[in-house]
């Protein structure tokens, strides 16, 4: 298969701190691709270089053959990449339906003086949004009773529903999520760890970081290890994470 994602050399520079070294990147196409790696290795500003939040100081970025690249934050969004974020980043105010819709902004395509006029053809794009926003909510197992609760009002694991509904809402090629079952209990991983074999199985790729090495390993068709800036090992989730090396630098031991 061919990688839909892939990133090339990246090096990110803090001052005088080299945050990623020479870090290579292939996701394929349609692959739930697992980023792992002790707390502090750098996977996060990863996922901030990818979607445009940091730009590096050398190295290239593909995304399904273009190279994205200096296209910032909203040209990355565009061309097809989509994130959730590892703390949650949801307005107080806004309902669970509002929060989704917020997630169309790169879609919709009527200007607000169209909507302010009551244009047919603004309206019509609008209602679709909407449309599309309940059935991501039935989608992510909230349902469309869950539309005019204020967001923040819903347990953690159901707030986190709602960012993958919000990102899925932009109709990415691929999805980013950046620690996803943080704080869950084990019945809320293993739905959303089965919410992303959804995903996936609608032909979106997945690029994940999680901890749980147990959902890593059942859920990943592959992995990449970051360790201090670093690409370790890269490969089969089975033999990356018997790897000696992994262990050390990871799990803080190796097996004898």
């Amino acid at each position: 298969m061919t990688a839909i994602l892939s990133a090339e050399a990246i090096t990110v520079r803090f001052g005088g701190l080299e945050a990623i070294s020479g870090f290579d990147l292939a996701v394929e196409r349609g692959a739930i691709h697992g980023l792992i790696g002790p707390n502090g290795a750098g996977k996060t500003t990863l996922l901030n270089v990818l979607t445009g939040f940091v730009r590096p100081a050398a190295g290239r970025l593909m995304l399904d053959g273009e190279d994205i690249a200096g296209r910032g934050v909203n040209g990355i969004a565009a061309s097809g990449l989509a994130r959730t974020f590892q703390n949650l980043r949801l307005f107080g105010s806004m309902t669970v339906l509002e929060s989704v819709l917020v997630g169309a902004h790169r879609k919709f395509r009527a200007s607000p003086l169209a909507l302010v006029l009551g244009l047919r053809s603004a309206r019509a794009a609008e209602q679709a949004m909407v449309e599309r926003a309940y059935g991501l909510l039935d989608f992510v197992g909230l349902g469309s009773d869950a539309a005019d609760r204020v967001a923040t009002t819903l347990s953690y694991g159901h707030q986190r529903r709602v960012e993958i509904a919000r990102a899925l809402m932009s109709d990415p090629k691929v999805l980013l999520l950046d620690e996803p079952l943080a704080g869950m209990n084990a019945l809320e991983k293993t739905e959303i760890a089965d919410l992303v074999r959804v995903v996936r199985g609608k032909g979106i790729t997945v690029l994940l970081i999680e901890h749980d090495m147990q959902i890593v390993r059942s859920l990943c068709d592959r992995l990449t290890v970051l360790n201090y800036g670093k690409r370790l090992a890269d490969g089969d989730p089975e033999a990356v994470l018997s790897d000696p090396a992994v262990q050390a630098a990871y799990l803080g031991r190796a097996r004898t």
